[in-house]
């Protein structure tokens, strides 16, 4: 008999390129590894409309699923981790402190993106800024329950800005003074942490952008203090799948550890270097695929972000989202 086709829908991370080259296989299953995207937003939108069998999926948007009873399953694979500080920017002097974003008008990409619900979620913690308090406008493709019942209105374009194109559209408006401030999703993993990450000079290639908040200090302090580190995607499967093929996801989750440990032959040095900074940071690996207690501080931390900001109503049991002999 032939083996059974499972596709899997990956980003190009070091940590998953010897899946996606086919360096890492499973016995006995065929893995068909689709990763050419414009964009997270439009694999995440494929992925809920069951394009793919498991999908490196946005996790804000898989625990709204959960909620609402859509059949989907999660094994503790967190590719893409980082600090959400450096996704905020603002135009240069024209705030003294974060607090002063209340009553205007940020611009996001997506209002239920992951990355934007951290975003909002910080500034509620550290800043006492609430979803209420500011202004919105999203200009990109929403996914699942993103646009329904919100407690605030959100402006939003004639039509969704194409994906992938949603940053520059956003630094456009911020640089002119349409909004008052961005949130976009961006740098993860070290880079998130230490600043050098690519959606940074992006961003102050427009005149007058700029981050408000990139105090690499005053980042670890927050990690450590909190012991949240966030989790931007999450590897999740329809639950079919894992009904059908009860051995897969335990030996999907081994073959994903597997190519994390062939990553470094896709890195430079200097991104093994701020690997091992990332790590020293967080006292642990945030890749080691584990539903540890930083990662369950973090979901449970994401889940009640999505409650405040009007994205979901219900404390979900963080354990009883994954496959139960992955965790």
């Amino acid at each position: 008999m032939n083996d059974p086709t499972i596709t899997l829908a990956l980003s190009p991370d070091p940590r998953a390129l010897a899946l996606i080259e086919g360096k890492v296989t499973i016995d006995g299953y065929r893995l068909a590894v689709v990763h050419e995207f414009r964009s997270p937003g439009e694999q995440h939108h494929r992925f809920e409309n069951m394009e793919f069998d498991v999908c490196e999926f946005s996790t804000a948007t898989f625990l709204r699923s959960r909620e609402a009873g859509v059949p989907f399953v999660a094994i503790p694979v967190f590719l893409t981790r980082g600090a959400r500080h450096r996704n905020i920017f603002c135009r240069q002097g024209a705030l003294r402190h974060p607090a002063d974003l209340k009553g205007r008008k940020i611009g996001l990409s997506r209002y239920g993106a992951t990355a934007n619900v951290w975003a909002r979620g910080l500034l509620l913690d550290l800043y006492g800024l609430k979803t209420t308090d500011v202004r919105w406008y999203a200009c990109g493709h929403e996914l699942f329950g993103a646009s329904e019942r919100l407690p605030v209105d959100v402006d939003r374009p004639p039509a969704p800005v194409p994906f992938g194109e949603e940053a520059a559209h956003l630094g456009k408006m911020l640089s002119e003074g349409k909004i008052d401030g961005v949130i976009v999703p961006g740098d993860t993993g070290h880079r998130s942490i230490f600043g050098g990450g690519r959606l940074e000079r992006a961003m102050k290639s427009f005149p007058g952008v700029t981050a408000l908040l990139n105090d690499a200090d005053e980042i670890v302090r927050y990690i450590r203090a909190r012991r949240i580190y966030p989790i931007m995607h999450t590897i999740v499967m329809k639950a079919e799948v894992a009904k059908r093929f009860p051995d897969f996801p335990a030996r999907l989750v081994e073959a994903f550890r597997e190519a994390k440990r062939l990553a470094p032959r896709y890195m430079t040095a200097e991104e093994i270097e701020g690997c091992e900074k990332e790590k020293a940071v967080l006292g642990e690996d945030p890749y080691a695929y584990v539903l540890g207690p930083m990662e369950l501080e973090s979901l449970e931390a994401l889940n009640r972000y999505q409650i405040e900001q009007g994205l979901m109503k219900t404390r979900l049991d963080i354990r009883g989202l994954f496959v139960p002999d992955t965790v």
